[in-house]
């Protein structure tokens, strides 16, 4: 466990004392044991602790006051440094190297797991530290559920192979997600892949500071239900990436965020058929005041993702 205690004055880290040293290494702050943390008066906590952590700092400070606060930091956080956006787009170079592999590596008979193992090799190898998140590899009908968990599911023929992953480079995040297809589509198929493509286009035209993340949101979501489909885009259409794969702001209906210029956000339409398969497409994105800045440069269109057999 650790805590940042920020006064007026001055901004300190405690920590666990077997992170110590790290610490010392990590932080510009000034390190202090845990155990010599003393707090009294009005002191903010935020709503991210567990019930037990909190349950700790009331019985071990009884002079202080609490508040629970909510979003400080990670309105904070929401919009990144120079040096930040650098770390951010150096994993997604990283991302369009795997990419690029796995486009070349997918191959009838192979599985799921095999193309997530090789997901894994080719970002190592190219200067990550690991990956944001378990890689998403879902063939055919698993493609339905946007959290699939990769398995032995071999790649057969003629339907759709979706990847939702990211890599991890100096504590920063990516996301990505293409989904290509195997062999030849038919009629539906194309239509339903264009038409998630089309909604991820409309809505990253509305990623522009000072507009309202909902209308993010209301821009892919509208096209989707326009087509047809609406009850199979089945989630938010997007996030802030940073420290955390999900991060302010949120892209949802109800969402009162407000985008604002150095935030960098995913834009991830999908459409969702329970035993039929699942089309999603994800870019990471920079607001800026010169209008989105797409950090992927990976293609996305049909004829792209279109593996011959």
């Amino acid at each position: 466990m650790g805590a940042v205690l920020i006064t007026k004055k001055s901004a300190e880290l405690y920590v666990d004392d077997r992170y110590t040293i790290r610490a010392k290494c990590e932080s510009n702050l000034k390190v202090y044991s845990l155990s010599s943390l003393s707090l009294k008066g009005k002191v903010a906590v935020e709503d991210h602790i567990s019930v037990r952590e909190f349950a700790s700092l009331k019985k071990n400070h009884k002079r202080a006051k609490w508040k629970i606060t909510s979003n400080v930091v990670e309105n904070l956080r929401a919009v990144k440094s120079a040096g930040e956006i650098r770390e951010i787009r150096k994993a997604s170079r990283i991302v369009d190297l795997c990419f690029s592999r796995i486009h070349k590596f997918v191959k009838v008979g192979i599985t799921e797991m095999q193309i997530a193992q090789e997901l894994e090799r080719t970002a190592i190898k190219n200067g990550a530290d690991g990956m944001a998140f378990e890689s998403i590899v879902a063939w055919g009908a698993n493609a339905a559920a946007p959290h699939h968990l990769s398995g032995k599911q071999k790649i057969g023929r003629d339907n759709f192979l979706l990847l939702d992953f990211g890599v991890l480079v100096n504590g920063y995040h990516s996301d990505f997600t293409r989904t290509f297809f195997i062999g030849r589509p038919n009629k539906k198929q194309e239509k339903i892949y264009n038409t998630v493509l089309e909604a991820q286009v409309r809505g990253i035209e509305k990623v522009q500071p000072e507009n309202p993340a909902a209308l993010v949101d209301t821009a892919a979501r509208r096209h989707i239900e326009r087509a047809g489909f609406g009850k199979y885009f089945t989630h938010n259409t997007g996030h802030g990436v940073g420290l955390e794969i999900h991060e302010l702001p949120n892209f949802s209906a109800k969402s009162g965020d407000v985008l604002r210029a150095g935030m960098v956000v995913t834009v991830e339409p999908g459409i969702y058929i329970e035993g039929w398969g699942g089309v999603r497409i994800e870019d990471m994105v920079l607001v800026s005041d010169g209008g989105p800045i797409i950090l992927s440069k990976s293609p996305k269109d049909l004829e792209s993702m279109i593996v011959r057999v």
